[in-house]
């Protein structure tokens, strides 16, 4: 694994392997993030030790400083900490920039993705069906609110359902709902047939032991239908933290006109700074952002 380093001049230079470890970090942490849109503040979880630790370093390294927000989409996210950002062109294609390591997946069902979340962006299932996280890449959600039934839909494993569904029409046992089914098919009723088999996921999943629909807890069926975010994202990339002040300027980054590879026209340039704050002040964060 390589990685970068602040020369004299200023500028980041490839330098020797950094060994990213898991070590106690015994102290809470508060992170600003500036912008010329406002400052977010965010706190990191102690649960994802891994994507903590290396955010630290990376931020006590001025590492993030003077990188772009360089992908852009309303109602969805915005990432930065692509290193290549720094001196890009306009016309630059950016994204593709690395540290030289990833990080193990620390996916849990307790952090979602709702407004604010700070997760590590990372290459698809095709090529990374571990899910490892980018060492350096990271977004924070956007998104946009929910109702009850859109949300329920969001969690479903379309694919997974199917497949069990028509496993278990073709038995006997399972005439009537068959017949059902079937018969709105014929009449076109596809909205009908997708109903009917929402009604039946518990059903199924009994039947063949299978997961295939992830539950929302109370706390976080109201973050998405209230602040919003983007819950079709869970359990695929690891959140490691979340933003607690300063929401509003997610919306005025997100709300900027980009080309047509999502990059700002107007570069949007960020500043880090990490502080040690007192855990009481963490657990006052929580409770006014609803995230115990």
């Amino acid at each position: 694994m390589s990685g970068c380093r602040n020369s004299s001049n200023g500028l980041w230079e490839k330098d020797k392997e950094v060994d990213v470890k898991v070590s106690q970090i015994d102290h809470d942490f508060l992170v600003t993030i500036s912008t010329d849109f406002g400052d977010m503040k965010a706190i990191l979880y102690k649960d994802t030790p891994l994507h903590r630790e290396n955010f630290v370093k990376l931020v006590k390294q001025h590492y993030y400083d003077s990188l772009m927000f360089h992908r852009v989409m309303k109602n969805f996210m915005i990432q930065g900490g692509d290193p290549e950002s720094r001196f890009a062109d306009d016309d630059d294609d950016l994204g593709r920039g690395e540290i030289g390591y990833t990080l193990p997946s620390e996916i849990t069902k307790s952090h979602d993705h709702r407004k604010g979340a700070l997760a590590m962006a990372r290459k698809g299932d095709d090529t990374n069906p571990e899910r490892n996280s980018s060492g350096c890449q990271f977004y924070i959600v956007d998104g946009r609110t929910w109702n009850k039934s859109d949300l329920i839909d969001s969690r479903i494993d379309h694919i997974k359902l199917y497949k069990y569904f028509e496993m278990m029409v073709k038995e006997s046992e399972y005439k009537k709902i068959a017949t059902a089914y079937y018969t709105m098919g014929n009449d076109g009723d596809q909205q009908g047939q997708k109903r009917l088999m929402r009604k039946c996921i518990p059903m199924v999943e009994k039947k063949y032991d299978v997961t295939l629909m992830s539950r929302l807890s109370p706390n976080q069926l109201e973050a998405y239908t209230t602040i919003g975010g983007a819950p079709f994202l869970d359990q695929k990339y690891t959140v490691f933290g979340q933003v607690v002040e300063g929401l509003e300027v997610i919306d005025a980054i997100a709300k900027e006109k980009v080309n047509r590879r999502n990059r700002p026209l107007d570069n949007i340039r960020m500043s880090i700074k990490i502080e040690e704050i007192p855990n009481a002040k963490i657990q006052e964060y929580l409770e006014h952002n609803n995230l115990k």
